[in-house]
């Protein structure tokens, strides 16, 4: 018989950071809200347990398709949450990924003669190391994208 060496799994951080002119608040009123993700998130439906909004220990369930059944949702824990400065969410293991992080980060910035809101995301993750460099690719592009989408969101 045959063992297989086990597969060596490396971090992988991936950060995107912007500063948008938007105010701040506005800005957390988006991403703080799980009725709002998918106005900025590949998101379809969101639901959680209570009637506040998030906080830490709080499990949010996710559809990323419309058609996804209810059964199917991914389950997100949040994990620190600061109100109005930011928060992550560790969102479990994936097909390419282990133990995936995600994070945002909302903090006042002037911008021009007023104020603007510097947003930061970031996604943590432990993948092969065949895998490493095209996921980071992915997942910076697919984090910049994120903010396009606050930005447009919050004009």
């Amino acid at each position: 018989m045959i063992k297989r060496a086990a597969s060596r799994r490396i971090h992988v951080l991936c950060t995107a950071e912007r500063i948008v002119e938007a105010d701040p608040a506005r800005v957390w009123m988006l991403v703080a809200d799980p009725a709002r993700v998918g106005e900025w998130a590949a998101v379809a439906t969101v639901g959680f347990m209570g009637t506040e909004l998030p906080k830490s220990g709080q499990v949010v369930f996710v559809r990323t398709r419309r058609w996804q059944r209810s059964r199917s949702a991914r389950r997100v824990e949040v994990e620190e949450w600061d109100a109005g400065a930011g928060y992550s969410c560790k969102l479990g293991s994936y097909r390419l990924a282990d133990d995936v992080t995600f994070g945002v980060e909302v903090r006042p910035e002037p911008a021009g003669e007023g104020v603007g809101t510097r947003i930061k995301l970031t996604q943590r993750m432990e993948t092969s190391p065949q895998l490493a460099t095209w996921l980071r690719a992915y997942v910076d592009g697919r984090l910049q994208r994120l903010i396009d989408r606050i930005e447009r969101a919050t004009r």
